[in-house]
């Protein structure tokens, strides 16, 4: 092979050369483009679950209240009419109204989903979780003088969860932790 066709050889390879790379340079150019598009697109695309997210959110909100208020309206129309209507100096027509309404709302807090919060006084130990304290009583003043300490011994109010979640403690009296004398004991 002589100088000659070497070079012409050697031309035509670096011109291949160069094709090559000015190909890669577009197809590198093209990939960085369609990164940007890609990672545009997941932005949008997050952005639009995000709204959709909040659009639930709001729309379940507003449905919760709605059955709620809806709910409300039977007793809150049954109270009125009472205060309307009703004689006051009859006390067992009086006690017949408030316990119509307080089955009623009963009805309502069950039919929303929300329990009472079960609490056996005189068995269940104090759960700061679904409890709330509002008073220790020394055993000679218990109603069960021989609880342990820091068992429930009064349902003061009750308390309500809705799926297992605390809407309202129970108030409660606990179990003082001194000891209860029986009687002729020192």
């Amino acid at each position: 092979m002589t100088d000659d066709r070497i070079g012409q050889r050697l031309d035509a390879i670096g011109r291949q050369l160069e094709e090559i790379a000015d190909d890669n340079t577009t197809f590198v150019t093209e990939l960085r483009r369609l990164d940007r598009t890609g990672q545009d697109a997941a932005a949008a695309v997050t952005r639009a679950v995000d709204a959709l997210r909040q659009d639930l959110e709001t729309a379940i909100a507003h449905q919760a209240l709605r059955d709620l208020c809806t709910e409300l309206i039977g007793p809150l129309t049954a109270m009125e009419t009472m205060l309307a209507e009703a004689d006051f100096t009859d006390p067992q027509l009086v006690s017949r109204h408030v316990r119509g309404l307080t089955a009623t709302l009963r009805g309502v807090l069950t039919r929303m989903g929300a329990e009472v919060v079960a609490t056996t006084a005189g068995e269940d130990a104090f759960d700061p979780e679904r409890q709330r304290c509002v008073g220790v009583v020394d055993p000679h003043e218990s109603p069960f003088p021989f609880a342990r300490p820091n068992t429930v011994v009064r349902v003061v109010e009750q308390g309500y969860e809705l799926r297992n979640r605390p809407l309202r403690p129970a108030q409660v009296e606990i179990q003082s932790d001194r000891p209860a004398t029986r009687e002729g004991e020192s």
